[in-house]
């Protein structure tokens, strides 16, 4: 298997990627039930502090859900990448993107000088 640069290869990041992205995908499906569970309760005859909190918790939920699902996208984006022979390729110059980075990253698509340069022109 083609060795990323670094002390991982790239077998090790895949499992690293395949984990995480089963991890997100399970904690967004718990996530979706309990929000089903908190918006069932909602039409119980509770004051209107029980009503704030139920908007509050609906709100962080509503967030958190759109967080994980933008998570997953890019983990199945890098799965697909992975399935391509790209992965660990810098889009914009070629190079091997660091191991330590994808490891934190694993959706990374370009190396640190390469994002820093994408992050300036913004």
């Amino acid at each position: 298997m083609t060795a990323v640069a670094g002390s991982a290869d790239l077998a090790d990041i895949a499992r690293l990627l395949r984990q995480r992205h089963d991890d997100t995908a399970e904690r967004l499906r718990s996530l979706r039930e309990q929000t089903v569970t908190v918006l069932a309760g909602e039409t119980g005859s509770g004051d209107a502090a029980d009503a704030g909190t139920l908007v509050v918790e609906s709100a962080e939920q509503a967030m958190l859900t759109a967080a994980l699902s933008e998570q997953l996208e890019k983990l199945q984006t890098a799965l697909s990448r992975l399935e391509a022979g790209t992965f660990g390729v810098c889009a914009r110059c070629g190079q091997q993107v660091p191991v330590i980075r994808l490891e934190v990253m694993p959706w990374a698509t370009h190396c640190v000088p390469c994002q820093s340069a994408l992050e300036k022109r913004r």
